[in-house]
């Protein structure tokens, strides 16, 4: 295990860009952060960034390809761009925390898996090493280790800083990571941890408490959900009922992968575009005869939660959730997921 000081962040990140690296950290937007392409600023780590990592990798929207008829009979097409070799620079997410990193391996099920490769979203997760930085002080609104992480969860890091009075341990988790921390820098900003720096590291985890509050019967809920009669239960006409379909919790959820695709034409030219999309949308399922499976909002948000705890866990053994708490900070009507869960895993279905 390396160590580096804490006022050496900066000169972390000058080493990275020196080696051509595009370093992605946390920055601010408005009133919002996000992770983008970080200047010569301060590097600030925030509790959490509002908008999550998935926008590295599956961005909000993005062109697949262009086309090109311009009066010929045969249209060409150009499908260049991100899927070029070249497209794409060798990159560095900094400030990343475990619940994002996490969510990662999730989606990797369904834009990298066996049976469906997305040629945008793989290049840029091989192009991408991930720097977590362990949580000593997790949010009111977290529940990471009801799903299975926590604080300081390693799953789908390449490198872990664990913060230690005023300076950072730094673990190579994966060869990727390990490969970047021997490539890039000098002994003069990381060198050997020692073994009282190691056993602080240790002490601090075990401190590592989330709320009182975090504890959510994920799994008591789960099982309930894959009730045959679970789909019926009166419980779903209560819990919906504050929803108002906005999408902010699809949006900033770290996992929520869907999304649309569709051609924008001028002329003889144009591009086909992917955006994402949000199951709380009346028009996410309304079909061309001008039905609709999910007229109301009971159905909506019924699909959200099956999905997330259900669904998506039989066709890839694991939740779509990873307890950031993000859907719970930003509901506008205060719509928490974790008393639904709750309220269904004190369910006795028959």
């Amino acid at each position: 295990m390396l160590k580096m000081a804490k006022t050496d962040l900066d000169a972390f990140v000058d080493a990275l860009v020196k080696a051509s690296y595009v370093v992605l950290g946390p920055i601010q937007e408005g009133e919002a952060t996000k992770f983008g392409v970080v200047g010569g600023e301060e590097i600030k780590i925030p509790r959490l960034t509002t908008r999550p990592l998935k926008e590295l990798f599956f961005p909000q929207d993005e062109s697949l390809l262009s086309f090109d008829r311009s009066g010929t009979p045969d249209a060409s097409v150009d499908t260049s761009g991100v899927l070029a070799s070249d497209g794409i620079s060798p990159r560095v997410a900094l400030g990343v925390r475990p619940c994002d990193a996490r969510a990662l391996v999730l989606l990797d099920n369904v834009f990298a898996s066996d049976d469906y490769r997305d040629p945008y979203y793989t290049l840029r997760r091989e192009k991408t090493v991930i720097i977590t930085f362990a949580c000593p002080l997790p949010g009111v609104a977290c529940f990471c280790e009801s799903t299975g992480g926590g604080p300081y969860d390693e799953t789908g890091s390449d490198i872990l800083f664990v913060e230690v009075a005023g300076s950072y341990l730094v673990k190579a988790v994966s060869e990727k990571g390990k490969g970047l921390l021997q490539e890039v820098f000098p002994p003069c900003i990381l060198h050997e941890a020692d073994d009282e720096d190691i056993q602080a590291a240790a002490e601090a985890r075990a401190r590592g408490e989330l709320p009182a509050n975090a504890g959510v019967p994920i799994e008591a809920a789960a099982a309930i959900l894959g009730h045959v009669d679970a789909f019926g239960d009166s419980a779903w006409e209560e819990v919906y009922k504050k929803c108002l379909g906005c999408a902010v919790c699809t949006y900033l959820c770290p996992t929520c992968h869907c999304f649309d695709i569709g051609d924008e034409v001028t002329g003889a030219s144009g591009e086909r575009i992917r955006n994402w999309d949000s199951c709380m949308f009346p028009l996410f399922t309304l079909h061309a005869s001008g039905h609709n499976p999910r007229p109301s909002r009971k159905e909506r948000f019924r699909q959200r939660v099956m999905h997330k705890f259900n669904y998506f866990v039989e066709n890839n053994d694991c939740m779509a959730c990873v307890g950031c708490g993000r859907c719970v900070e930003n509901c506008p009507v205060n719509l928490d997921i974790r008393q639904v869960l709750t309220t269904f895993a004190r369910r006795e279905l028959a």
